[in-house]
Parts: C-alpha cells; structure tokens; sequence
C-alpha cells in the first residue's frame, strides 16, 4: 500500500515537471511584441490595410456603421488582424491590443455611410488624436471613397487617394466648399472644422 502511494506520488511529481516545461516551453518560444523588430514596410502595410477597408465599405455602408480593427506582424514576418470591431455611426473603439507573438503596426477604420451632418471625408479629431497617442499610423475609408492615413511620428493626416478610388456610397454627394486638401496637421483640422459653413 505505502510502495503504491510513492509510485504515485512519484507519477504525479513527474507530470507536474512535464507539465512545467512545456509551459516553459511555450513561452520561451513565444515572442511578445517588444520581442522583436517589424519587418514588414510601410507600403506593404498601407497595401494590407487598403485591402481590409476595401472589403468593409460595402457592408460599413449598408449598416450606416463604423468598422475597425488592428493590423500587426506575427514573429514569422506575416501580416494579419485582429477581429473586426463594429462600431457606431460616427464612432469605433479599438480594443487594446496585446498578443503575445505579434506586433501592432497600423490601425484602420471605415467611415460608415454617407451623411451631410458629418464631416466624414477628413479624418476626425477623434481619429488624429488616438492615432497619435498609441504611436501607431491609422488609415481610414470614407463614404467618398478616400483613403488616408494618419502618420502618428510626423502628426499629419495624408490623403493616399482621393474620391473614388475606394468604393463609394451610392449617397455620396460631393461638396465644392469643403473639398479635402491633400494634408492637415492637427491644427488644421481644428481650423476646418471651426471654419465649418454649412454650405452643403
């Protein structure tokens, strides 16, 4: 009886180690994001995001809804990203992120439906500040069919495309009077939206 117990005992303790070093294992194999340095380039990474918005203006339209989500390099060099988030009309909120093996390098958003009560062809301050904040560039799709990215290392917003190079809301109405111009700083977009006239 007493030789089972140690034989059991034994057993136990020698799977408790096992157990302990796979763990150990695991994480000694798993990089977390400060791990290591991103590979992949900034044009693969505006290519990656341009495609995932691509897929989402249809739906983003359809739903009247803001659709977001985090883009980052697993330790195999490979981009990916998190599940999509719906959000609001005007709104989206980006869960944090942290992955263990992978890397955050861009966030990207749709711009919902086309609605005159917004100023949706521009990214908002909203955008430009939480961009700026996590040190990571954003790129965003508006109803017109633009395509931005906030730089968060320079704090500037840049138009990569202009009207209709990604899918346009069938409602879109352009407006002469608030034409995007190619950049803002922030202070720009402050001033754009101070200036705001109501003309369309």
């Amino acid at each position: 009886m007493l030789r089972d117990v140690s034989t059991n005992q034994l057993l136990y303790g020698l799977c408790a180690i096992a157990a302990l070093v796979a763990v150990v294992r695991v994480f000694m194999n798993v990089k977390g994001p400060e791990d290591f340095e991103i590979t992949v380039s900034a044009e693969q990474v505006q290519g990656f995001a341009r495609a995932q918005l691509s897929e989402l203006q249809a739906q983003s339209f359809a739903q009247d809804m803001e659709f977001c989500g985090i883009i980052f390099e697993d330790s195999e060099g490979r981009l990916g990203t998190t599940p999509i988030v719906s959000g609001e009309q005007a709104s989206c909120d980006i869960a944090y992120f942290d992955e263990p093996g992978m890397a955050p390098v861009a966030s990207y958003h749709t711009h919902g439906g086309y609605s005159d009560e917004y100023d949706s062809e521009v990214p908002s301050m909203q955008d430009f500040d939480s961009d700026v904040a996590t040190g990571l560039d954003g790129f965003i799709a508006t109803p017109g069919g633009r395509f931005w990215r906030i730089d968060a290392t320079e704090e500037v917003a840049i138009q990569l495309c202009g009207a209709g190079c990604l899918q346009q809301d069938t409602r879109y109405k352009p407006c002469d009077a608030e034409a995007p111009r190619e950049r803002y700083t922030r202070e720009e977009l402050v001033q754009r939206r101070t200036n705001a006239n109501g003309e369309c």
